[in-house]
């Protein structure tokens, strides 16, 4: 809390103009723009710290200072001044403001102080946090997704009166660049049975997907009943329950720095498995509205209390598999809610996710995997109702060639807030300018080689940027459907390689496979399609039903495609593989990086287990023997690793190459 007390204490205040001419005929002054109590534990005395009123103006105040006050606090001159003293030109006067409500048990306070000196008038937020005795410490780590700590609440769901567990760990994870605005997102999830935390946080890769969602929320993870086939969570089942433990969260988070503004915002609830009953308990009296509830393979039961928050305009999403045991619960739920007039989806994918409050459906995936399937946890989050946090980059779509102009397409944020939007353009992907600013969701731009996009905000900055397309024209359309950043070799957020392997192409255009399967870019419109998988397997779907549709229309069209992806072969239906794309797969590892044409394989990232290939006509070979490419009737080819692993000298040879065998 040293950071939050020097702030505090500072003779120029947030908004203190240095520029301002002291020889100016008016007043003005400021203060600070919001005020942190340090942080109390239940039994001590008062927190307080101090304000700082600063003359900006040329002239002195003709009155003192009036002070209007909400929330438990008061207000005295800490300096030898009364508050009626009038402020002199260019003083800074210092207020004592201290907390005054009940100290003897763990709250959050929130409120706010107006002060008011002659017609003009100035707020400031205020906080402050008694915390319960028995918080532990918290032994912070941080990665590249942001930070966490596991550490024993009081108000976690175990040990508890009538429970046999007594594993009191809770994670808590801040993703990187949270904000500090107040209006805190909380996020929390209830894992199901047989589940140990540090197991289930790594193995559903809840901290990393929760970071990709993009949302402004911290994570917060509570051990429930540990190793067992059981749903009790003990004490966070108890009325009020769930409140507890988000204070007692977010005051670790208020006392080890991470926030200064303890508002609770928008909540949602995950649940996997077992995790329903405490679930429904939450939403029945854990003393804290909650905005979404996401039940991953989880219904079974409780429908009545999931319907009434359905029906009450609450966002839920429930996902049932073949052998999950909850298809009937989530049918019956669904007819119920159709029934009452409530508009239900029954698609995933993400534009019916945005569209949608209420999404019931069933999923091609294992119970244990309905979490990181298709980064599951990470785009339901993302279209929860949760602000978007101001360093996430926004999801390109696509960047469409058209003579010397080119469209410019991402997908709009659902966390409710009007944001603006950065066009970024480069002639060499390495050194980048401003092509257009827009609060819209897509621009024109001159054709350019390489396109990316960032969120910026004037309090925030810049975002990170999305992925990095290109539009050069309309010869090749490059799909970039390489989604994997979880258990893949790469794990970056966001990636080149759409641009890497267009500018090797020279006149091109790109979407992401999303953007081809909701049928915003056809493929019919191109020659020639290059369609990336990278070294995307079974979780994240080489192809869904509605692009296998889509890539089989387009051949029956007379169209050309080239596939390239480690796990094309191992992780595509083998049937829609050999009479679609006429390959068939031999084996999941060539043993080997190294191709006969003398590339090698593995620039941009560490490839494990290259395809090996058959098909009518092999264009290259492994070192080791087999196909490292296949061809049929000089327009389909498929390639056993990704085509952006080449380094840029081999990418040219390997795309002059396809140049020659393709019609």
């Amino acid at each position: 809390m040293l950071i939050l007390l020097l702030a505090a204490c500072s003779d120029k205040p947030a908004g203190f103009d240095s520029n301002t001419d002291p020889d100016d005929e008016h007043f003005s002054f400021t203060t600070d723009e919001h005020l942190a109590l340090p942080f109390a534990t239940a039994g001590d005395s008062a927190p307080d710290a101090v304000l700082t009123v600063t003359s900006t103006g040329g002239r002195d105040a003709e009155g003192g200072a009036a002070f209007t006050v909400t929330g438990d606090f008061e207000v005295t001159p800490a300096d030898d001044h009364e508050a009626s003293d009038p402020l002199r030109a260019g003083e800074a006067r210092r207020y004592t403001v201290r907390y005054i409500g009940d100290t003897s048990e763990a709250l959050i306070a929130t409120g706010s102080l107006t002060v008011r000196i002659e017609d003009q008038s100035v707020d400031t937020g205020l906080a402050a946090v008694i915390g319960d005795p028995e918080l532990p410490e918290a032994d912070w780590s941080t990665d590249d997704w942001g930070a966490e700590a596991t550490l024993a609440l009081p108000s976690a769901p175990f040990p508890y009166e009538g429970s046999s567990y007594d594993d009191s760990s809770v994670l808590i994870a801040v993703p990187n660049g949270l904000a500090d605005r107040g209006q805190l997102g909380i996020v929390t999830h209830l894992h199901g049975h047989g589940a140990i935390l540090d197991d289930i946080v790594g193995s559903q890769h809840l901290r990393e997907q929760h970071a990709l969602s993009g949302r402004d929320a911290v994570l917060i993870v509570p051990q429930g009943p540990e190793d067992a086939s059981d749903g009790d969570f003990g004490r966070l089942a108890a009325r009020g329950g769930f409140a507890n433990l988000v204070r007692d969260a977010v005051s670790v988070l208020y006392r080890d720095g991470w926030i200064t503004r303890p508002e609770t915002g928008a909540v949602a609830l995950t649940a996997h498995s077992g995790g329903y009953l405490a679930t429904a308990a939450i939403l029945e009296s854990g003393g804290l509205a909650v905005d979404a509830v996401h039940l991953f393979d989880a219904l079974y039961g409780e429908s009545d209390t999931f319907a009434d928050f359905a029906e009450a305009g609450g966002v839920l999403r429930s996902s049932y598999t073949e052998s999950g045991g909850t298809d009937h619960e989530n049918e019956e739920l669904l007819e119920r809610l159709r029934d009452a007039g409530v508009s239900v989806s029954t698609s995933f994918a993400d534009d019916s996710l945005a569209a949608y409050a209420v999404t019931i459906a069933e999923v091609d995936a294992a119970h244990g995997d309905v979490l990181e399937d298709e980064r599951a946890y990470a785009r339901w989050l993302a279209d929860s109702g949760l602000a978007h946090r101001p360093g996430a980059a926004p999801e390109l779509l696509s960047v469409v060639s058209d003579g010397d102009q080119a469209i410019v397409a991402w997908r709009a944020d659902s966390g409710g807030e009007t944001l603006r939007y950065k066009v970024e353009g480069s002639e060499n992907g390495s050194r980048w300018n401003l092509l257009t600013d827009t609060g819209e969701t897509s621009a024109t731009v001159p054709v350019t080689a390489w396109v990316r996009v960032r969120t910026t905000d004037v309090r925030y900055g810049d975002s990170e940027p999305s992925d990095t397309y290109g539009g050069l024209g309309a010869d090749w359309l490059v799909v970039d459907g390489f989604d994997r950043v979880l258990d893949g070799s790469w794990s970056e957020p966001a990636h080149t390689f759409a641009a890497d392997v267009g500018n090797a192409l020279g006149s091109f255009s790109v979407a992401s496979n999303e953007a081809v399967a909701s049928g915003t870019v056809h493929l019919a419109d191109y020659p020639r399609v290059v369609w990336l998988l990278g070294d995307e397997g079974l979780a994240d779907r080489t192809f869904d039903p509605t692009e296998r549709a889509a890539i089989t229309a387009y051949l029956d069209g007379g169209g050309t495609l080239v596939v390239s992806g480690a796990e094309v072969g191992y992780a595509t239906d083998a049937e829609w593989l050999s009479t679609v794309l006429h390959t068939t797969f031999v084996s999941d590892d060539a043993e080997t990086t190294s191709i006969e044409e003398g590339w090698v394989v593995g620039a941009a990232y560490t490839e494990d287990y290259p395809d090996v290939l058959a098909g009518d006509t092999v264009l290259w070979e492994w070192g080791t023997g087999g196909g490292a490419a296949v061809g049929w009737d000089h327009r389909v080819v498929v390639i056993g690793f990704g085509l952006e692993n080449l380094t840029r000298g081999h990418l040219a040879a390997a795309v002059a190459s396809l140049d020659d065998w393709l019609d």
